[in-house]
């Protein structure tokens, strides 16, 4: 359930308990993975509450009771279109989203970013300078607080953050977790399948990782929509990907609502 190591990755759904969190472990993670009193100067401070460590240097109150949309790269994303992103106030996203045909004509106003992205990619940049989204970067195994300093510089509309909650499920739940903690109070996400399907919505060569476990990616998933309905109380969550044959998921998330009522 916990994290054991923050040296090590694993099975654990969380970094630690909402009591250490806040008392001492997210400052412990940020000063483990980064350069701490460069990223203060850098980023304006940082701010921790039960579930969130972020940097003091934007303004998320906008989304208070507001509707986000989560877009991950599992193959269920090839259902969106103009239609349904009109219908949210923020739509999030994640890593390679510029490279998919549909999503780099639109606007995301919010995308978090790990180590597998080159910040100089000109396709990237490229986005940036149209539709100028808010990036987030967590701990990172590959980039320094250099680099992320170096890359605010020339782009203001970036952050730092670290989530209590951690899963191998990847961004998009952790991004589910930001909206909320932003006062979101419906959050809708998509392509977060699992690894039913060879294909990929952002990047058409990407593969499992080599720890693929349909069971165990499941029982992660039940703990992060109980974590959402029952811990951070979402008014309205959707996976709108829970009906798709793509999905290991299919009817997880109704199934947690209807033992929640």
């Amino acid at each position: 359930m916990y994290r054991e190591d923050l040296n090590k990755g694993g099975w654990f759904s969380f970094n630690s308990t909402k009591e250490q969190w806040k008392s001492y472990y997210a400052d412990k993670m940020f000063k483990h993975f980064f350069h701490a009193d460069l990223v203060e100067k850098s980023f304006r401070g940082v701010r921790i509450d039960d579930e969130l460590l972020v940097t003091n240097n934007l303004n998320f109150e906008g989304m208070s009771g507001k509707k986000v949309l989560v877009i991950g790269g599992g193959p269920s994303t090839k259902h969106l279109n103009e239609g349904v992103l009109a219908k949210y106030d923020y739509v999030f996203s994640c890593n390679h989203f510029y490279k998919n045909k549909f999503l780099r004509g639109q606007s995301i106003d919010l995308v978090l970013i790990g180590d597998e992205i080159n910040l100089n990619n000109a396709d990237f940049l490229a986005y940036l300078e149209e539709f100028s989204p808010v990036i987030g970067f967590e701990h990172s195994a590959r980039r320094s607080t250099h680099d992320l300093v170096k890359f605010k510089r020339k782009y203001s509309k970036t952050f730092v953050f670290l989530t209590r909650y951690f899963s191998r499920l990847g961004y998009v739940p952790r991004a589910c977790v930001i909206a909320r903690c932003m006062g979101a109070t419906q959050i809708d996400f998509i392509g977060l399948d699992g690894f039913k399907s060879q294909s990929h919505s952002f990047e058409k060569t990407k593969r499992p990782p080599s720890f693929n476990d349909e069971e165990k990616f499941k029982k992660q998933m039940k703990i992060f929509c109980n974590y959402m309905i029952n811990d951070l109380c979402t008014p309205e969550i959707n996976n709108l990907s829970g009906d798709s044959e793509d999905s290991i998921y299919k009817g997880l998330l109704v199934g947690v609502k209807n033992e929640s009522k």
